[in-house]
């Protein structure tokens, strides 16, 4: 007997319910008071790739929500964590083949890249012009802006043309310990908590790099944490990573994106493995997590619209 096959597009066919069973089990890991419901149906369909008929599958299976009908809101994060783990084409999954596709590019051609800082004023309509604080060249400078599509600044990160040292079997080993860890977009309450990252296996690059600098520093491995961006056109965008020194280089390592990027963004696993270090797609910034644009002390948006610079 032959099973027919689909020809309906992937994004369309509905997935297995045990496959949207176990995601629903792990979303509804994070505490429902760190839920923001502010997603309609529409943007769910317009934003993440989720149509109706898998709305309706996430909503049966307990997706959290609140309200009923056209009128649902859901929680960003579920809606982008859903979108990335059953395969749809949205703004994650995207965002992913283009990393990927610059980590590639990085590796034959090491292209430069400029940078624009976008933002606008979170608080409109106070007096006087905005006072944005802009993360530039390892420190935070006062610009003068207008409150929308204010032009801050512009950043240009060097191409990466090194060879990277190999890394030492103990920095291998620890990065081993965070296989089982799947990659999860997470609210700010629960990213940064390595109890919840332990015990659900979940986290995403910033709260596994805090893990592993720490750690590593446990253990002895020279490590510090950084803040920056991973750099990609058409847009770029503030990543978290960690970094070890090995023979007096300051190597990045990322496990949980280079597992995302075999996942969801095309890449070779035999040719792109955990341990293989992203450093060609990384522009440091700092050495703590904080926002690429502030304003009068409160964070604001922000826009990195990126090109090539050959």
């Amino acid at each position: 007997m032959v099973t027919p096959v689909s020809s309906e597009p992937r994004e369309r066919r509905l997935p297995e319910p045990e496959r949207i069973d176990d995601l629903v089990r792990r979303l509804r890991q994070v505490p429902d008071r760190q839920r923001r419901f502010s997603v309609t149906p529409a943007q769910a369909r317009r934003v993440h790739g989720i149509r109706p008929e898998l709305l309706a599958a996430l909503t049966a299976a307990g997706v959290p929500h609140l309200g009923v009908g056209d009128a649902r809101l859901y929680d960003a994060y579920d809606l982008g964590n859903a979108a990335l783990h059953l395969g749809r084409l949205s703004v994650q999954s995207r965002s992913m083949r283009s990393w990927a596709k610059a980590w590639q590019t990085a590796l034959d051609q090491a292209p430069g890249h400029r940078v624009q800082v976008l933002s606008a004023c979170p608080a409109p309509g106070h007096p006087g012009t905005c006072r944005y604080g802009v993360l530039l060249g390892g420190r935070r400078r006062r610009v003068e802006g207008p409150a929308t599509e204010a032009r801050l600044g512009e950043l240009r990160p060097a191409p990466v043309t090194r060879d990277w040292p190999e890394l030492p079997s103990d920095l291998r080993e620890l990065l081993q310990e965070v296989e089982g860890v799947g990659f999860f977009l997470l609210p700010e309450a629960v990213r940064w908590d390595p109890e919840f990252m332990w015990r659900t296996r979940m986290s995403d690059c910033g709260g596994a790099a805090a893990w592993l600098v720490h750690e590593g520093g446990r253990r002895g491995l020279r490590s510090r944490f950084s803040f920056g961006l991973l750099v990609a056109a058409p847009y770029s965008t503030p990543h978290c990573w960690a970094e070890f020194l090995v023979d007096g280089v300051w190597v990045p390592v990322d496990p949980l994106l280079a597992r995302a990027l075999n996942q969801w963004g095309g890449l070779d696993p035999g040719a792109f493995p955990p341990d293989n270090t992203p450093g060609a797609l990384f522009h440091r910034l700092t050495d703590r997590f904080t926002k690429v644009v502030s304003h009068d002390g409160i964070w604001a948006q922000v826009s990195l619209p990126t090109e090539r610079a050959d």
